[in-house]
């Protein structure tokens, strides 16, 4: 079980990213919460909330997970047959476990973002700019 801590915006965002086991039960918020300790032990992050009432306390900050959903875009240019993979695909994604239970999270602590999934960028479009 091995992680490893990226500073993607010093002191606003950072990447975590954990290496477990074949067969480890998936307890991010645990697992995340480990790693946070041992920042702030080794002085990299300060988790003391940026509000000043909260501040005077010494009150944590807010943690939320974001969790990227992969959808086809409207833009991808795909077969019939590669198309109804990718159908199926989605299919079987909608009824299988959330990532969110999978993974272990709270979800009043996690965003999801929609990502769309380009296979074939779209066919160069000439634009033309008119004068004023």
């Amino acid at each position: 079980m091995d992680y490893k801590v990226e500073f993607l915006i010093p002191g606003k965002l950072i990447r975590i990213d954990f290496k477990l086991g074949f067969r480890v039960e998936q307890r991010v918020n645990l697992l995340y919460r480990k790693v946070v300790e041992e920042l702030v032990k080794n002085g990299e992050v300060d988790i003391t909330s940026q509000y000043t009432s909260l501040n005077r306390h010494k009150i944590a900050g807010d943690f939320r997970f974001v969790l990227l959903e992969k959808h086809l875009s409207k833009f991808s240019k795909l077969s019939f047959y590669e198309r109804s993979i990718m159908n199926y695909y989605f299919l079987l994604k909608h009824f299988a476990l959330s990532e969110e239970s999978s993974f272990g999270l709270d979800s009043s602590y996690v965003d999801v973002e929609k990502v769309p999934l380009i296979f074939v960028t779209p066919d160069d479009i000439e634009l033309n700019r008119l004068a004023v």
